[in-house]
């Protein structure tokens, strides 16, 4: 294993580094340098010796481990595929739900005002999902990197990095899959008998209209970003959706039903425990 020393604070060699102490640097130093913004397929304006002074390694050290500087982007590549699709969740949104759900205990117990609060909690989260989105660098990044990789031209290195957005994107996916079935579930609905695919299809094509319009407002934010009267949810008067949460509600409409055997006694314990496990205030309501 290579090994280098680096420099204490009075210049005297001290320290030792391993291989993958300085991998780490390198990697650490090229992502800041170029900025989540600025990732692009093939870090065209990388400067390779600019990376090494940022990481504080020598330039013999990086290229024992990397030969070239197309090398060390392959790596690079992969490294920020990985942190970037990690980043992609929201995990504001089930705190937002709890908050929301507490605030009305008026509506726990009867089929109608469940169903309104779950609206108003699409309605709310998909607004906000659909903007943390198009706000996110790190969404670009990775829309950016998945439309070049469509192109495979057999770079094993340019493979790598496929696969390890195909795995953050499951985790994304499974992750929003949890959330709304835990959602729904805590409401009194659930899945129709005759769907297969279950919760992950359901959050598939949920975040399928969130990233498709997102796309959509790169090229004409007027169509994305207007708002719509839609149906009311926490009181009678007609409310303002965002187009996301509008095609969200249609997806919610088509695949679930309310649960005939549902007990609306036990959503006050639901929210404290989900309160507890996402860290938010606490989520104790008075039973109506």
């Amino acid at each position: 294993m290579a090994v280098e020393y680096g420099e204490s604070l009075n210049g005297i060699r001290s320290t030792r580094m391993t291989s993958e102490q300085i991998r780490r640097r390198m990697l650490d130093a090229a992502i800041a340098s170029v900025g989540r913004g600025g990732m692009s397929l093939g870090f065209p304006g990388l400067q390779m010796d600019e990376v090494i002074t940022a990481a504080g390694v020598s330039r013999s050290s990086v290229y024992r481990i990397w030969h070239s500087k197309e090398m060390f982007v392959g790596d690079l590549l992969n490294e920020a595929a990985s942190r970037f699709s990690d980043e992609l969740s929201d995990d504001h949104a089930l705190r937002t739900a709890i908050d929301l759900i507490s605030s009305r205990p008026d509506l726990h117990s009867s089929e109608a005002g469940r169903l309104r609060l779950i609206r108003e909690a699409i309605r709310v989260v998909l607004e906000q999902n659909f903007y943390s989105t198009i706000d996110s660098a790190a969404w670009q990044s990775f829309l950016a990197t998945s439309a070049a990789l469509l192109v495979d031209d057999g770079n094993e290195a340019l493979r790598r990095v496929a696969e390890t957005l195909r795995q953050g994107s499951d985790r994304f996916i499974a992750q929003m899959a949890a959330f709304h079935e835990a959602l729904t579930c805590l409401l009194g609905f659930k899945l129709r008998d005759d769907f297969a695919g279950g919760y992950t299809l359901y959050a598939v094509l949920g975040s399928s209209i969130v990233e498709g319009l997102a796309v959509r407002h790169l090229s004409n934010p007027a169509v994305t970003d207007n708002f719509y009267v839609g149906p009311p949810t926490l009181t009678d008067e007609p409310t303002e959706w965002a187009p996301s949460a509008i095609g969200f509600l249609a997806i919610f409409d088509q695949f679930l039903v309310p649960d005939p055997d549902f007990d609306p006694s036990t959503i006050c314990s639901c929210l404290e425990e989900l309160g507890r496990t996402t860290g938010g205030r606490s989520a104790a309501v008075d039973a109506p």
